[in-house]
Parts: C-alpha cells; sequence; structure tokens
C-alpha cells in the first residue's frame, strides 16, 4: 500500500502554518528529547460540531504493520527500493525493522555487529549498535532515511549496488521476432522473398537459455530454416563472471574472436561498481589538513571530495574517453592550494591498478564452413599493475596440434597509451613442415589537450610468414584434409599451402580533431584508413576516408571522400556532400508539430561521371507514434540512369514497430517492402507484448499495474496493455533502473498508488515491477445536509459494508473510491445519530466528469 497524508492533515497544515505533521519518526518512543507530540483542537478545527479523534496523527499519519515497498536513504543519498516490514508497537505508527541485510544493502558497516545474531531478518536497535545514528520514516514519500556518523558509512564507489539488490526475476519465456517481406519489379522479372529472425530464451531462477534461427523463404527456393546458435547462461556472483554452456564467441582483445561450442566462463565488467569500470588511475597524495581535493578533466570537474590530514587515496575515479591528463588540486583548511598532473591515456587493453579481466573456455570450434572441427581450449588474462603498466598473457590450444601465446603490456604515459605484445604460433598440419611464427601488434591511443587532437586508435600488426591464427590453422587442415580450398586441386600440399593468403601487415589509424579558436567553433575533421597486404600474394589492399562537418544557423552540412584499392590495385574514389536543413529554424513558433520537420540533401560522385543525388523529407506524428518520409533519386553515369521517387512509412504501436516502403522508377521499375518486428514474454498472469525485438542477453521489466489500461511506461511506445501487464526493454544489468508509469494516457478509472519504481535487474532477467492500484470506481460528491447543517472536514465517509471509502473534504465534497453505479453511502463525523448522514447515489451514462472521475452534485445527505 502506499502511505499518502491524510486529508485531515493536508487541511490542518494550510489552516494552521506553524503547525506540521510530525510523521518523522518510527514511534512515539523514537521522538527526540526537544521533539514533542502535536496536539490539535478539535473544536477549533470542525467548526464545534465534531468529536473526531485526531490523537492518532500527533505523531504523524498512522502506520499499520505489514511489508512495504519503501525507498532507502542515506545520509541523504538514496540506495535501494526494497520491501520493509513494520511491526507493531503499540502506537497508531508501526516501528520499520531494520535488518543486518538492511544495513548492508544502505552501505553500513555492519562489521560491529559480527558478535550478535546471525540472523539477517532479526531487528537491529540502531541507537544501541549505532550511538549517533538516527532513523526516519516519511510515510508520505514512503522513504525511510538514514543519518549515520561517517565512521559508520562504507567507502564504496560510486553506482555501487549491493550484490544482494541484484534480482534474478521471475520465471518466464521470451520469443522475439523480426519479420521482412520484399517484391520487386525489373524488366519483367519479378523477385520476391520474405525472412523472419527468431530469438527464444527460457528464464529458471539464476538460469537463462537462449537461441536464434530464421527462416528464409523466396518463391524459387521455397522456405528453410537454419539455427544460429543455443546456449545456457547463468552469473557467477562471487567473481563478478559469467558461465556459458552451448555457442558463444569469445573476446578479441587478446586472439582474434572465435566461435566456441562448448563450456565458457569469463568476467563481466558491468558487475563492477560504475565507477570502476574502464581504466583510471589511483590517485595518491598527501593533505596538510582537512582539505578538498578536486580533479579536472579538459577543464571540467570529475570528481571532489574531502580528505582528514594525511595520505589519502582516490582509487573510484570516472573519467572520461581515451584521453586527456588529470589535473588535482588539494586546497587546505586555511584557503592555501596546491596542484600536480597525473597523466592519463587509455588503450582497450589498459585496466585499473589491481583490476583483472579474464576469459577461459573449452569445447569445439563452431564454423559451419569446416567438415572436420576441432576441438579447443583457451585462456586470457588482463591485470592492472599499477598507473603505468597493465599486463596481459593468454594461450590457444587445439587437438589438432595447434598451439599459441600472448604476451604483451599496454603502458600509460605521458606521451600517451601503448600496448605492445606478441603472439607466437606452432601448427602442425598433415603433409606440411611444422609451421611457426610469430604476430606483433603495437596500439596507440592519445588525446593532444592544446589542440583537442584526438587518436581514438592507431595500431600495426605485422605477422611472420608461417604465423598462423587459430581460424587459419583451422582452415588449413580442412581444406588440405578434404582438398576443397578454394574448390580447386593441388599436385600437392606445399603448393596449397602457397596458395594459402594469410595477412602479413596491417595498419589501422583513426583521427578526429575539431577546429577551434576560442569561443568558436569551425566544425571537425577527421581521417581514418587501413592498409593491408598478404604472403604469398602480390598488391595490398586500402581504404582511406577524410571528412569534415559543420552546423550554420539553418542546419548542418557534411563532406566526405573515401578512396579505396582492391589487391589487383584498381581504384575506386567517392565523394559524398550532405546537407540537413530543420524546418523549424523558419518558424516563430519552435515546438513540433505535424508534418515534414526535416529536409536533407546528398550528393555523390566517383569522379568519373558517376553522379547520384537524392532528396528527402521526413516527419513524425506530435506523440512520435507515426514517422514517414518520402525522397526523390537521381543517378546517371556509373551509377546507372534512373530517376526514383520513394516513400517510407513506419508505426511505433505497443506491439512493435511496423514499416512500409514503396519506390517507382521511371524504367518501370517497382519495389514494396514491409517488416515489422516485437516480442512477448509468457509468464504466470499470462502473456505481455514488447514495443519492439528483444535482445538476447537484455534485461527487461514487466510491469504490472492491474487495470490501467494505456498507462505509458517509461519515455518510449510502451504501455500496460488490457491484461494489466507491459514490458519495458533494454534496461542497464546490476544498475538500479527507475521505472516510471504516465498516468496521463489512463484508458480507464483506476487510482495508480506509486508511479515511480527501482529495480536491480541481472543480466537477462524479467524482474516483475509491480504497481497497486485500486481498480474501484472513483466519485467527487457534493454533499448537502438534508436539515442544512455543515458537514466538517475530515468526515469519514463508509459503504454499506462500513468500510471506509473516501474523506470529506472542503464546501462538503467527498472523494470515494471503490463503489457500484448506485448505492447508499454512510458519512459519519462522531458519535450519536445527529452525527451522520445517509447519501443515496445513482451514476448515469450523462454524469459530468473530470478525468476519468465522476462528479455528481447537489448530493442530499439525509439525517
Amino acid at each position: 500500500m502506499l502511505f499518502k497524508r491524510s486529508l485531515l492533515c493536508l487541511a490542518i497544515s494550510a489552516a494552521l502554518p506553524f503547525y506540521a505533521c510530525a510523521e518523522n519518526m518510527t514511534s512515539a518512543a523514537d521522538l527526540p528529547e526537544n521533539e514533542e507530540e502535536v496536539e490539535f483542537n478539535d473544536q477549533f478545527l470542525l467548526n464545534g460540531t465534531a468529536n473526531i479523534d485526531v490523537n492518532r496523527f500527533s505523531h504523524g499519519n498512522p502506520v499499520l504493520p505489514g511489508t512495504y515497498r519503501t525507498k532507502i536513504n542515506l545520509n541523504g543519498n538514496l540506495k535501494s527500493t526494497v520491501e520493509v516490514t513494520f511491526k507493531d508497537n503499540g502506537t497508531p505508527r508501526a516501528t520499520p525493522c531494520i535488518t543486518k541485510l538492511l544495513l548492508t544493502q544502505s552501505g553500513v558497516d555492519t562489521s560491529t555487529l559480527d558478535d550478535g545474531p546471525e540472523d539477517d531478518d532479526a531487528c537491529v536497535d540502531i541507537k544501541k549498535s549505532f550511538p549517533g545514528a538516527t532513523v526516519r520514516y516519511d510515510s508520505g514519500k514512503q522513504a525511510i532515511d538514514f543519518n549515520f556518523p561517517q565512521i559508520y558509512v562504507l567507502k564504496r564507489p560510486a553506482g555501487y549496488v549491493d550484490p544482494s539488490l541484484w534480482d534474478n526475476g521471475i520465471p518466464a519465456a521470451l520469443l522475439s521476432y523480426d519479420m521482412n517481406g520484399w517484391r520487386s519489379e525489373n524488366n519483367g522479372s519479378i523477385s520476391e522473398s520474405a525472412y523472419m529472425g527468431l530469438r527464444y530464451g527460457l528464464n529458471m531462477g539464476p538460469w537463462r537459455l537462449r537461441s536464434r534461427g530464421n527462416f528464409n523463404w523466396d518463391k524459387d527456393s521455397g522456405t528453410k530454416y537454419s539455427s544460429q546458435d543455443v546456449y545456457l547462461q547463468r552469473d557467477i556472483t562471487p567473481l563478478s563472471a559469467q558461465f556459458v554452456i552451448g555457442d558463444s564467441y569469445t573476446r578479441g582483445e587478446a586472439f582474434n574472436s572465435l566461435s566456441l561450442r562448448g563450456a565458457r566462463m569469463y568476467s563481466d565488467d558491468r558487475m563492477l561498481p560504475m565507477g570502476s569500470t574502464g581504466y583510471a588511475p589511483v590517485i595518491r597524495g598527501v593533505a596538510n589538513s582537512n582539505a578538498k581535493v578536486s580533479v579536472t578533466q579538459s577543464g571540467n570537474k570529475i570528481y571532489e571530495t574531502s580528505v582528514p590530514p594525511g595520505a589519502f587515496e582516490i582509487d573510484d575515479l570516472s573519467t572520461t574517453g581515451y584521453g586527456n591528463d588529470l589535473l588535482v588540486t588539494i586546497e587546505e583548511a586555511d584557503g592555501s592550494t596546491r596542484s600536480f598532473t597525473v597523466p592519463f591515456s587509455s588503450v582497450t587493453q589498459m585496466l585499473r591498478p589491481g583490476a583483472s579481466r579474464w576469459d577461459v573456455g573449452l569445447g569445439e570450434l563452431h564454423d559451419n564452413s569446416l567438415i572436420d572441427a576441432p576441438k579447443v581450449g583457451y585462456g586470457t588474462l588482463f591485470y592492472g599493475l599499477n598507473n603505468t603498466f597493465t599486463g596481459y598473457i593468454g594461450a590457444q590450444y587445439t587437438d589438432m596440434d595447434f598451439y599459441a601465446g600472448i604476451l604483451g603490456v599496454a603502458m600509460n604515459t605521458s606521451v600517451g597509451a601503448f600496448a605492445l605484445d606478441v603472439t607466437q604460433s606452432y601448427a602442425d598440419i598433415d603433409g606440411l613442415d611444422t609451421l611457426s611464427g610469430q604476430s606483433y601488434r603495437l596500439t596507440y591511443s592519445k588525446m593532444i589537450e592544446s589542440t583537442n587532437t584526438s587518436f581514438n586508435v592507431a595500431a600495426y600488426r605485422f605477422s611472420t610468414e608461417d604465423y598462423l591464427t587459430l581460424n587459419d590453422a583451422a582452415q588449413l587442415q580442412d581444406s588440405i584434409k578434404h582438398q576443397e580450398y578454394s574448390n580447386r586441386s593441388y599436385d600437392s600440399n606445399e603448393a596449397l599451402y602457397a596458395d594459402y593468403q594469410r595477412t602479413k601487415n596491417q595498419v589501422q589509424i583513426s583521427l578526429n580533431q575539431p577546429l577551434e579558436n576560442g569561443e568558436e567553433h569551425f566544425g571537425s575533421l577527421y581521417i581514418s584508413g587501413t592498409w593491408q597486404d598478404y604472403w604469398n600474394a602480390t598488391g595490398s589492399t586500402s581504404n582511406y576516408n577524410i571528412g569534415y562537418n559543420n552546423s550554420f544557423t539553418y542546419g548542418s552540412y557534411s563532406l566526405s571522400l573515401q578512396r579505396t584499392y582492391d589487391q589487383t590495385g584498381k581504384k575506386d574514389d567517392s565523394v559524398y556532400l550532405s546537407l540537413s536543413i530543420p524546418l523549424n529554424v523558419f518558424s516563430k513558433d519552435r515546438s513540433h508539430s505535424a508534418g515534414f520537420s526535416n529536409i536533407n540533401m546528398g550528393l555523390r560522385s566517383d569522379l568519373k561521371g558517376g553522379t547520384s543525388f537524392n532528396t528527402s523529407a521526413s516527419g513524425n506524428t506530435q506523440d512520435s507514434k507515426v514517422s514517414y518520409s518520402v525522397s526523390a533519386a537521381s543517378n546517371s553515369g556509373n551509377y546507372g540512369n534512373l530517376n526514383q521517387l520513394s516513400g517510407y512509412g513506419s508505426y511505433n504501436s505497443e506491439y512493435g514497430p511496423l514499416g512500409l516502403s514503396a519506390s517507382f522508377g521511371d524504367d518501370n521499375s517497382k519495389q514494396y517492402s514491409a517488416s515489422y518486428s516485437g516480442g512477448m514474454v509468457l509468464h504466470s498472469g499470462g502473456i505481455a507484448f514488447a514495443p519492439g525485438s528483444i535482445g538476447d542477453n537484455d534485461a527487461l521489466a514487466l510491469v504490472k499495474a492491474s487495470g490501467a489500461k494505456g498507462a505509458g511506461i517509461g519515455f518510449g511506445n510502451s504501455e500496460i496493455g488490457s491484461s494489466g501487464y507491459g514490458i519495458l526493454p533494454y534496461m542497464s544489468a546490476y544498475r538500479e533502473n527507475r521505472v516510471y508509469l504516465d498516468i496521463s494516457t489512463l484508458e480507464s478509472d483506476v487510482e495508480i498508488k506509486n508511479t515511480s519504481e527501482i529495480t536491480v535487474p541481472r543480466s537477462g532477467s524479467v524482474v516483475l515491477v509491480n504497481f497497486e492500484t485500486d481498480e474501484g470506481r472513483s466519485l467527487i460528491l457534493e454533499l448537502q445536509r438534508s436539515d442544512k447543517g455543515f458537514i466538517p472536514l475530515g468526515a469519514d465517509v463508509l459503504n454499506e459494508k462500513n468500510e471506509s471509502i473516501g474523506t470529506v473534504g472542503q464546501a462538503g465534497q467527498a472523494y470515494v473510491r471503490g463503489v457500484e453505479d448506485e448505492g447508499t453511502l454512510h458519512v459519519i463525523w462522531g458519535s450519536g445519530k445527529d452525527r451522520q448522514c445517509d447519501v443515496h447515489y445513482n451514476v448515469s451514462s450523462h454524469a459530468q466528469k473530470v478525468g476519468l472521475t465522476t462528479v455528481l452534485s447537489n448530493q442530499v445527505c439525509q439525517m
């Protein structure tokens, strides 16, 4: 249930501003010495005509014994939302049972309780166990405020969520689908095809069963179903890891990624506190007094804390991007300051000091192109040695006599971040001498702060002639064994190997440069490129890109140039210019309205006579449920000679997005397509539909709000369906997720007790978020006593079963809920027949409404 300030208490607060509703303690016994009980003069409040007992409000709104969903705050910071049991203490306000588990989840150090009862559900005497600590319950906010001296508060990284709060979710079956149908007509030929991608899932406790497959159909070959993978997965909480049995892809940080069918366990960074993921240096220093320590990066303050005199250490820093050094400033109590700089650059291999990342597995190489798949075992480990160095090692093994090992180090230096590693491989391939080689890789990343130049990644790899990756070795072994390499036959295995293409050198670079002069911005420039050549093959392949983008008063534009070379040296150039103009810049009213809202134009050329020009206008309805676009394209030269008109529209329904498209060319070509995606969850309460497809390991919230059809969930297209359930997808695993209900779109008269809840799902879980509702009809009755007397504020309204269903407010207006279309209600404001009356009501189909609530005027209450 939801505790609300009673109408009486609100009225008292408004009428007597010098009084407050004293609801800040768990019981009368918890009132501090300087706080007295609040006394009300009922004769004054009720105009001397009533005899209502208001003593129950002397310590705030009454709290009945029971278990309630409650927010937990520690020293002003929200920590969790959990079920709390309130126990009877002989007063109108039950006392919350503060358990050891609840304190631990909130970040309180419970080590001093180790000598006491080991039952995590036993109530803790806060005043006795934690001198100076206080507990305050606010029934209006449904929140318990813990105020503890800092000595009892655990130091935890920002974003830390106690693992005991991670929710496995409920048993559920999941189905997700992506469908697309296509038809084209060109030169008298017709092509028709359809595709359906399916993802299945089953959740039981901590286990997640997942599978993927797809149907493909075309009018010539018919229908074919192919299964992609199936696996069983669960969390290993003590190791902050995932355990997988079945099909999965290994990480590509050390060795190249491969598809493994078997058993695998790997560390999961998502299970670490938010401020502990990624690389950041540990900052150490010494304060001479109580000091303030602040850390800035690129002129932005990213961290601040207070430290006592002596040595301090900051190990929960959250940095931004892959570069820019950190400026640490220590401000002493006397106002003096001193600063020092900590170098900060990072590559993906870098870890925080003491942090680790690992991945181990055993199984079979899952590659449908292989006739004989080898058995595989592997392991990799990354470990942050200190602020400067991260070391990493790894090994691979197969039953076809292939072995590989990697040894590497990543470094954070003042001139940038480097990662250098060497991989050694050995392969004993049938009919060939033992092949042994090395692959050397150097990776660099740096943000040059003076110019804001960002080298996002610059990598170079050199592989010796007989170096093979595990996939290379498996393909070569299979080709030699079955003589199917490149669909050609060879006189000898050596000839086949001589024709087997392997990478020799590979270079990748990416650079981004904002163009600025003081406060003036002139857009940004980016450059990227790749180049590689091969052993036993002439020539090389490469791809280079350079681009510029900027915005101006009426929109934005970009220019990009691309050049590629294939292995024969053939060159292909492309220049692309785009312009985007939002139409609301020409309107005084910048608010969104239905119609076209944006115009995009694009011009592409191959610099050899081929050009393509495209213009499109797009928009969406005011509720963003329907979006649409129309476009015209003109192609000439090497791109063909075709003028084409096309249109696209999509509808974002509560069951998923539906898209339609069509195009028509001046050569009588036509194209039509339709697409749809969605998902559903089968649970104990029925079936709930998702507003789109469901990812394999996405955490979902199954939101229950009985009778609240049409209520929006979150800020997307999810809403509560007729079954009383809805799906909120794409939740962040191991993090606090706030789930909202938008009651402005309710389609029925229902009261939702609370519109916001917090949940912490595990990866792939379906967590149940239950919003309590009251589905009874609501009425506002404008009451008049038959003797023309006064019905006092705060009078109770009872139904025919003598159950309290409402209260009389100002001017004799009574708000009640849970009534039939017709009946009799009893209004009571004291003992005696002269302090009660009965009103008979009848709700007609033409009754006045305020929102979804029916209003009945001039209702006579018979004395």
